[in-house]
């Protein structure tokens, strides 16, 4: 009789302490949404050197005064402007659902144009660092990044 008291008062026990565990572990996981915030100031930081340094270099590029140079500067400034809308979606909403597809989808743009205009390796080590960010933010919501 002591053994079947034991067994119902330790198993339950058990069972809230293996549960509380997993949520515990499981939470952790998540970014917190400060920590979100931060990567996205973050991102638009990046984004705002990676700007610079794309379009010093794309002005010396083989497509250099011509309208292929001037659609890449104005694909890489939306790219930005996306990236600090996000930053303010985000902030007053807590949502990235709307905005953080367009700015994966800027992205392949952006991919395209290096793969097409080869540029030096400090534009590419800086979109490197932008698309890190991406890839993280786009785990976190769970957002796959657009088809190519």
């Amino acid at each position: 009789m002591r053994n079947r008291a034991f067994y119902f008062g330790v198993i339950p026990c058990l069972f809230i302490i293996l549960f509380s565990y997993v949520a515990q572990v499981g939470a952790q996981s998540r970014m917190s949404d400060k920590d979100v915030v931060n990567m996205m100031k973050n991102l638009v930081q990046d984004t705002k050197q990676f700007q610079s340094l794309f379009n010093s270099a794309i002005s010396k590029s083989t497509i250099r005064k011509t309208s292929q140079e001037k659609d890449a500067k104005a694909t890489v400034q939306s790219f930005r402007n996306q990236a600090g809308n996000m930053l303010q979606v985000f902030q007053s909403k807590k949502k990235a659902d709307t905005t953080l597809p367009s700015v994966l989808d800027s992205s392949q743009k952006i991919d395209k144009w290096l793969a097409d205009v080869p540029l030096n390796s400090s534009v590419t080590t800086q979109w490197a660092k932008v698309k890190a960010e991406l890839a993280t933010l786009s785990v976190q919501f769970n957002v796959p990044a657009p088809a190519r």
